[in-house]
């Protein structure tokens, strides 16, 4: 029903229906829609200020959420640093040391990670808190190149374990002369030179006696060497154990072997003599461990019974048995 509207005339004095053009009823139609937009929007707006809208608490939980997530993987990936950490510690000190492996340097087990940013696109994301987010990726990085070269330990380690019968065979701990027939005229370490004078760095020991006495190999080994040497050894053996050991044997008067020949412990390997930069007959016996010479009274089985030898003094560095 349309509703009507009067207007008074004072000539006629009565009311009288008022036209109401149709511009006039969409002008006053369009002030009432944005008078009640206007409210509307303060409304909401004033509301927006104070409490938190459906869409606003539903973020709202949803990050509270991730933040719990990433404090419960933060924790998981601290746990399993740890352990980790604790596993390489016992690598380094314990299972390598049984083996006498090098320990892996941090500076190995940690590289990789300098350079260019691979997180670069995780930073520019935009987003808040995407700090955390890089971090958790970091250290997952992280974690898992340091397993990685771990894991690649461990191999190394199980395939010395189960190579042990064969390093025992194979490591040098017989003496390689009868210790019955000869006596220890040199030990390891300085001394003063018996030809040249002078104080060096003796990287061996020897052995004296009588020439022809049969030299034997103290380990399971490839001879890599059978021949004179012009550098003072003389007639010269030389075999390789494996798992980073040789052995030198050297002023011999004669050789058994030839290179290549593969031998045996206590097969014969020479004769004791006095080739080469010697004052005597005597056996000239090294052990290197990757290269680097150790005392071989450290590896024998049956050491020497020292308290049948006279000590002479021969400096603070140096003890010789006669």
């Amino acid at each position: 029903m349309t509703k009507k509207h009067y207007k008074y005339n004072p000539e006629t004095l009565l009311f009288e229906e008022k036209e109401v053009s149709l511009i006039s009823r969409i002008k006053k139609s369009v002030i009432a829609f944005l008078g009640m937009s206007t409210i509307a929007a303060a409304w909401i707006f004033a509301y927006s200020l104070f409490f938190e809208t459906p869409k606003e608490l539903h973020l709202l939980k949803t990050t509270n959420e991730l933040l719990v997530s990433y404090e419960i993987m933060s924790m998981k990936l601290a746990e399993a640093e740890y352990t980790l950490n604790k596993i390489m510690e016992r690598d380094n000190n314990v299972y390598r040391a049984v083996f006498e492996e090098d320990t892996i340097p941090y500076t190995v087990r940690n590289a990789g990670f300098g350079g260019v940013n691979r997180y670069a696109k995780y930073e520019n994301l935009g987003i808040e808190n995407s700090d955390l987010l890089v971090d958790i990726y970091k250290r997952m990085d992280i974690l898992q190149k340091k397993a990685y070269i771990q894991s690649k330990s461990f191999d190394k380690i199980g395939e010395l374990a189960s190579n042990k019968i064969l390093m025992q065979q194979s490591m040098p701990i017989f003496a390689p002369v009868s210790l019955l027939h000869t006596r220890l005229s040199s030990v390891f370490g300085y001394r003063t030179d018996p030809v040249y004078g002078g104080r060096q760095f003796h990287k061996g020991i020897d052995l004296s006696g009588k020439t022809g006495l049969p030299i034997y190999t103290s380990g399971d080994g490839i001879v890599m060497r059978a021949s004179y040497n012009g550098g003072g050894y003389g007639n010269i053996v030389e075999v390789d154990h494996g798992f980073g050991y040789t052995t030198r044997y050297a002023h011999l008067c004669k050789i058994n072997v030839v290179e290549g020949q593969k031998v045996k412990r206590g097969d014969k390997i020479g004769e004791l003599g006095s080739t080469g930069k010697s004052v005597g007959p005597h056996l000239h016996y090294e052990i290197r461990l990757k290269n680097n010479p150790q005392n071989p009274l450290n590896y024998f089985e049956n050491p020497f019974d020292t308290e049948n030898f006279e000590f002479v003094d021969q400096g603070d560095d140096e003890i010789i048995y006669e």
